[in-house]
């Protein structure tokens, strides 16, 4: 009845309660005799230290120094801190406490308690830094200003504008890291996925900024071979078969492929496990350009999910002339490569978790996000915890392989090697586009492209310096491994490589395109029959 008639606000009643019902106070603790009595003393306390925010205001305060019985000093400037820190639980910071709470400390301590307060003016302290406060926008349109903690607390707090933001998630090229990074630092935007989406939006708006991932096409194309391959069940596979449409879809192949396989008798599944024995050689030297085959196997590359699909075929609103002048000035205005390549400084491993950093750095300024508001989040990110570990485990599908089917995908011949990137040549010549220092060694054999939007040059042009340095040097990187096979002044790639055509190929008996046609009988039919005895 005593402690009613003397507050003077629900402030200074919720925290110098608090600090009563501590026992590191070692004052008035009526609770300290029961175990059940302190559980819920906690309970209160808690449930205090939630309420006290709405209820406190600590625009005209002071720092105050704690001094508790164990000898601990602190400084706190406000009450939730100062709990935390008689708790010994939570981080001994710069707090506030107003002019209400003194008056309460000192009625419920008593001028004889060992926890002493000493007031200090903040606006004397100079080591205090003003907290930075981060525009929280939830989809549902609601807006606050948080401190870098509760923004990574609160999941429905976004940066960005979905609408603004297309990514384009090329297959097989380290996509999936960069898509869930993109999610994991709230940045909300809009995905194509396993194929682009020429929609108005790019040539009209509201999209203004296109994202896009670029690995060597030649490494790209194999990655997608010997990953749809695996997929794929098998004979005696003691995987669980998943039916598209029919199955669990929390369990689907591509998360867990060493669990669960794809069913049915799909024209790929034929393709990568009868008629090319889940090995990319053949396919791949049938792709060269004077291979008989060349055009039947170019056909079966468009069966080949992430493999039918080219860089150039990604791109081709921006580099066909006949598509890109419908480009508006509200329309995309900026183009972001990030790209992944090994690195021999860095262990023949790419540096692509950094650039992807780059990128969310660059799109939270993009949005209007201050360097400071930038260095807080970033500052205060969480540490990974094992939920994120097993999803980052999960998307690293690219160089997983099925401990039940046993199988190891034989490594790419250098006659393969070669078809491929002559295959591809477009693609080169359009990373050769986006290199802006034309001075690098060994690119002369690869030209760019001459008629492209003129966004395509300013691909690896953001972020910092080193960033653009580092992208365009990746892209060079990528061109110098297949230079020599790109040279055609070197003649075939049998001439360049050395060697006689493997007659090992499940194509190499096959007649070629011109006895075909005289005969009127369809290649795809020849081999067929062939290969199965006509059953």
């Amino acid at each position: 009845r005593n402690l009613t008639s003397q507050l003077l606000s629900p402030a200074t009643l919720l925290h110098p309660l608090t600090l009563w019902c501590h026992q590191d106070c070692q004052h008035r603790m009526i609770f300290s005799g029961s175990n059940k009595r302190v559980g819920y003393c906690a309970l209160v306390l808690v449930t205090i230290a939630a309420i006290s925010v709405f209820l406190i205001d600590c625009e005209n305060s002071s720092l105050w120094s704690i001094s508790t019985t164990a000898g601990n000093v602190s400084e706190v400037r406000n009450v939730s801190s100062l709990t935390s820190t008689l708790l010994g639980g939570g981080e001994k910071g710069h707090e506030e406490i107003d002019d209400d709470e003194e008056i309460a400390l000192d009625y419920f301590l008593g001028p004889d308690s060992k926890l002493t307060v000493n007031r200090t003016p903040i606006q004397n302290r100079t080591n205090v830094e003003k907290e930075i406060l981060i525009p929280c926008n939830t989809t549902k349109g609601s807006s606050t200003l948080v401190n870098a903690t509760q923004f990574w607390r609160r999941k429905a707090c976004k940066i960005g504008d979905a609408k603004s933001v297309q990514f384009f998630h090329l297959g097989k090229g380290g996509g999936s890291t960069i898509y869930f990074q993109l999610l994991d630092y709230h940045l909300v935007f809009e995905r194509s996925h396993p194929s682009p989406n020429f929609d108005s939006k790019l040539f009209k708006g509201p999209t203004t900024t296109l994202i896009f991932n670029i690995r060597d096409p030649v490494d790209r194309f194999v990655s997608a071979f010997n990953w749809r391959s695996l997929l794929y069940c098998r004979d005696g596979d003691k995987r669980k078969p998943y039916f598209k449409g029919k199955s669990n879809s929390r369990y689907p192949p591509y998360l867990y492929p060493d669990k669960v396989c794809l069913a049915g008798n799909k024209t790929e599944k034929i393709l990568l496990h009868e008629e090319y024995q889940s090995d990319p050689n053949p396919l791949g030297e049938a792709l060269c350009e004077d291979s008989p085959n060349f055009a039947y196997a170019s056909e079966k590359v468009k069966n080949i999910a992430h493999a039918r699909l080219s860089l150039n075929d990604w791109l081709s609103f921006l580099i066909d002339p006949d598509i890109y002048p419908a480009i508006t000035t509200t329309g995309i205005n900026k183009v972001m490569a990030i790209t992944t390549e090994p690195r021999v400084e860095n262990n023949n491993t790419s540096l692509l978790d950094w650039h992807t950093q780059q990128a969310i750095i660059e799109l939270y300024s993009d949005s209007g996000l201050s360097s400071d508001q930038i260095d807080d989040i970033m500052k205060h990110k969480p540490q990974v915890n094992a939920k994120s570990e097993k999803k980052s485990e999960m998307m690293t599908h690219s160089s997983i392989s099925s401990s039940t089917s046993k199988l190891t995908p034989p490594p790419l011949r250098t006659l393969g090697e070669c078809c491929l990137a002559r295959f591809f040549h477009d693609d080169y010549r359009l990373m050769k586009t986006m290199i802006l220092d034309d001075r690098e060694e060994n690119l002369t054999s690869v030209l760019p492209l001459a008629d492209v939007h003129s966004l395509v040059k300013t691909a690896c042009s953001w972020g910092n310096d080193e960033q653009r340095t580092s992208c365009m040097r990746d892209l060079a990187s990528m061109i110098k491994r297949r230079a020599e096979f790109l040279d055609y002044s070197r003649g075939s790639c049998e001439n360049v490589v050395g060697v006689v055509k493997n007659v090992s190929s499940p194509l190499s008996s096959l007649p070629s395109e011109k006895v075909v046609r005289e005969a009127e009988v369809d290649l795809g039919t020849i081999y067929y029959n062939q290969t199965t005895g006509g059953k």
